[in-house]
């Protein structure tokens, strides 16, 4: 059952789309743990500004077995009632410039460390908790130069719906954004031709917002009838694929 206040581990919860889930977690009345590993400036920053609803900062390398075992027994004598997977990489390369190690090393953050939490946090969580994976649009339709990621993440949403009925009742989903910021690179320097197209394809005509992912993902924790789900938040431009839009 839950707890009066409930209580979430977000994992790379200091920056980007994991800060934001955490803030909206808060103002959904959370008490929040709050993972991260090399960010962990922005982690103090964010319990510091959040006195007494923070629960606490967990620093670790979820890509380091050892490191993941620790972080888990740290929440052992804790109520937990939501898990949401957030950290991740997102390497790229060439599918032939790339190596074995290289996916290895992608696979055990974006996949392996986010089943290894569920799996050691599953009894924390009870019959009536929640999980929550982020994956993204890559796990339905692969981008050329980021095969690594999108195995993983692909692998991870297949996974979400395995761990839904084997798990269950406890309820396990995704989350599966699409372009939330735009590239800190020059593919769409800001007035471009490539901003333009990039926005011609989501029917909704904006990019998504961190908030926009942190908003399904609190859905899904407060949804007590629905497990095994991806939810996806790309304005429409997955259902434009089947279709032109104008």
């Amino acid at each position: 059952m839950m707890s009066a206040v409930p209580h979430a581990l977000v994992t790379g919860g200091a920056v980007r789309v994991g800060r934001a889930i955490v803030l909206t977690l808060l103002d959904a009345g959370y008490s929040v743990w709050v993972h991260c590993h090399r960010s962990a400036r922005q982690a103090r920053q964010l319990a510091e500004a959040n006195p007494g609803r923070i629960a606490g900062v967990l620093q670790a390398d979820l890509a380091n077995a050892e490191a993941r075992a620790r972080l888990a027994a740290q929440l052992a004598e804790h109520p937990l009632d939501l898990l949401v997977n957030s950290a991740a990489s997102y390497e790229k390369g060439a599918f032939t410039d790339r190596s074995d190690a290289d996916l290895r090393r992608v696979l055990e953050l974006n996949l392996v460390a986010p089943l290894s939490l569920t799996r050691a946090l599953a009894p924390a969580l009870g019959p009536e908790g929640a999980v929550v994976n982020i994956v993204d649009l890559g796990a339905r339709h692969p981008w050329v130069g980021y095969l690594d990621h999108c195995v993983a993440k692909a692998a991870l949403q297949h996974a979400t719906v395995a761990l839904a009925a084997e798990l269950a009742p406890l309820r396990v989903n995704a989350v599966a954004p699409g372009t939330v910021a735009w590239p800190q690179d020059d593919r769409a320097p800001p007035d471009s031709e490539a901003r333009a197209r990039l926005l011609a394809k989501i029917p909704r005509g904006r990019l998504g917002s961190p908030e926009d992912v942190a908003d399904a993902v609190c859905f899904l924790a407060r949804s007590p009838h629905i497990s095994g789900h991806t939810l996806v938040v790309d304005g429409g431009s997955t259902a434009a694929l089947g279709g032109r839009h104008a």
